[in-house]
Order: structure tokens, then sequence, then C-alpha cells
């Protein structure tokens, strides 16, 4: 047991990677948005009725030479 929690620690410790590779923008979050903004220190991806009545809007910027990240959602009517 002790070995297989230390094992899916030591996996999840070198998952996890800094996104601070600035020559590119970071990839989608999930397949296909509906709309991509690009600007020079950042990145948007939108995605319409993602939950079924919102719209998710996921933004990478750049802070202290690396991409950070915050989403926000927007009620959206037209969602079904």
């Amino acid at each position: 047991m002790r070995t297989l929690i230390y094992t899916l620690f030591l996996c999840t410790f070198l998952s996890c990677s800094d996104d601070c590779d600035l020559t590119t923008y970071p990839s989608a979050p999930y397949n296909e948005p509906y709309y991509v903004e690009y600007e020079n220190t950042l990145v948007k991806y939108i995605y319409l009725c993602r939950d079924g009545y919102n719209n998710e809007v996921v933004t990478y910027y750049m802070d202290s030479g690396c991409w950070e990240s915050y989403t926000s959602y927007q009620y959206n009517l037209n969602c079904n």
C-alpha cells in the first residue's frame, strides 16, 4: 500500500510541470473551442454551452515569465 501511494505521488509530481515556454501558446484545455482569441500576452479559448447553461472562457496570460490561467463562466440564454 505504501508503495502504491508513493508511486501515485511520484507520477503526479512528475506529470506536473510549469508552463513557462513563452514561444508557443498553451493548447486548448478541451477539444475544439468555438472561438480562439490570440493576443501578444494572452490567449482565450471560448466554449459555448459547456455545461448546458453557461459559456466557458479559459484565458491564459503571461505572468512572471510563465503562462497562468483562469476560467470564467457567462450565462447563455440560448443553451438548451
